[in-house]
């Protein structure tokens, strides 16, 4: 249970609110509605009502959840709210979150082609990793993730490896190489005829395109790649400290 003081952690006790809302969401994937109101939300959570109130204005604001006047809080059922993080491989992409999961498209050896030996210091035609990974919404293909590695850090893999944790967990937990920090690029824009044919959609539909790149602590970039997602079915959060 939070406890109502200002922060926690650095953490905005509403934002608090929010992961625990979403937690249940989480554990109750086929819930159609809050099951309980704010005062109830505001006992659970040991916070006052505007508190909790700003937390769920702000989950309707992102379409996580949609109020009927008189009738309550409800869940919105086709949107996936993702959590940035190193490690961005999360529990909501697991069959047990109600319906989501991920499947391998593609796990082969290629020639890296000269955007990708840039991104990852290498000469163009090196050999490296090609992983395409698809994430699935009850058959409905979300997301698709397109990730390059160098070959000599990837020996071991295996698709196991790729639905079970993130790249950068593999890289970190089977290959002993440690991943320090990234960059990301999020831009929405609308889909081309390639990324609309892959995501089963019409072209021009909006799409949010995720480019990302992983680095060791000796700046040595060890993973990059493209993530394409269907904007009408999932949203971002980050979370941001001083």
């Amino acid at each position: 249970m939070l406890h109502a003081r200002p922060f926690i952690g650095g953490v905005p006790l509403y934002r608090q609110v929010q992961s625990g809302i979403e937690d249940m969401i989480r554990e109750n994937p086929r819930a159609k509605a809050i099951p309980l109101s704010d005062a109830q939300l505001a006992e659970r959570f040991g916070v006052s009502r505007i508190t909790v109130r700003r937390a769920v204005d702000e989950l309707v604001d992102a379409g996580i959840l949609y109020r009927i006047q008189g009738r309550g809080t409800f869940v919105r059922q086709n949107k996936l709210r993702e959590k940035l993080t190193l490690n961005s491989f999360l529990d909501a992409w697991t069959p047990k979150a109600g319906g989501f999961n991920v499947r391998v498209a593609a796990l082969e050896r290629v020639s890296a082609d000269d955007s990708i030996a840039e991104s990852l210091a290498i000469q163009p035609g090196a050999e490296v990793v090609y992983v395409r990974r698809l994430r699935l919404q009850n058959e409905t293909i979300v997301a698709i993730d397109d990730r390059y590695m160098r070959s000599q850090d990837c020996s071991r893999i295996r698709r196991q490896d790729i639905v079970t944790s993130s790249l950068a967990d593999y890289l970190r937990n089977r290959e002993g190489i440690e991943v320090d920090h990234g960059e990301m690029e999020i831009e929405a824009r609308a889909a081309d005829h390639r990324e609309a044919k892959g995501l089963r959609i019409h072209k021009g539909q909006a799409i949010l395109v995720r480019r990302v790149t992983f680095w060791t602590k000796k700046n040595v970039p060890v993973l990059t790649g493209t993530s394409i997602y269907r904007a009408d079915r999932v949203s971002y959060r980050f979370t941001v400290s001083a």
